[in-house]
């Protein structure tokens, strides 16, 4: 199974981006995965932003992926959740595994309803800051499903 990291805008921080870079790596060791950018639409309204952010994100998802959208009305997992989660896909054969990050100004309903709804944290986080979360507990999950000592219950 692929895992795609859809996602808003490039990296500013050079130390986000190389503490995603090093997760990432990581990550591609367990199997294929990868970030993927669509253009932020800076310099419109907030409103006119989300819409022509979230129609790129659209064009990248196919009827046949498995989605996941996240956002702090999500549900929240526990690390060991995750990693079940994603062996089940696995094992259900999902070819590709999208896992959509918005920017700045979030997401819409329409793209919301496009898939599971997962939180980071209740809290509002940086979208930036989300990636490398997100990218650190993805590897955390496959260190997880093969019983390697990274994780500590």
């Amino acid at each position: 199974m692929k895992i795609v990291v859809l996602t808003v805008g490039k990296l500013r921080s050079k130390a986000l981006k190389d503490v995603c870079d090093e997760y990432l790596a990581r990550l591609k060791r367990y199997g294929s995965a990868e970030i993927l950018e669509v253009k932020a639409a800076d310099g419109l309204s907030p409103k006119k932003s989300i819409e022509a952010e979230c129609a790129n994100l659209m064009k990248n998802i196919l009827p046949t992926d498995t989605v996941w959208i996240l956002d702090e009305r999500g549900k929240e997992y526990r690390s060991t959740e995750l990693s079940n989660m994603i062996m089940r896909l696995e094992i259900t054969s999902t070819k590709r595994l999208i896992i959509v990050l918005g920017g700045a100004y979030g997401l819409t309903d329409f793209v919301r309803s496009k898939g599971s709804l997962l939180a980071l944290s209740k809290m509002t986080l940086p979208h930036e800051l989300c990636r490398a979360l997100l990218l650190e507990q993805l590897y955390r999950a496959r260190t997880i499903q093969r019983g390697e000592p990274y994780h500590h219950e």
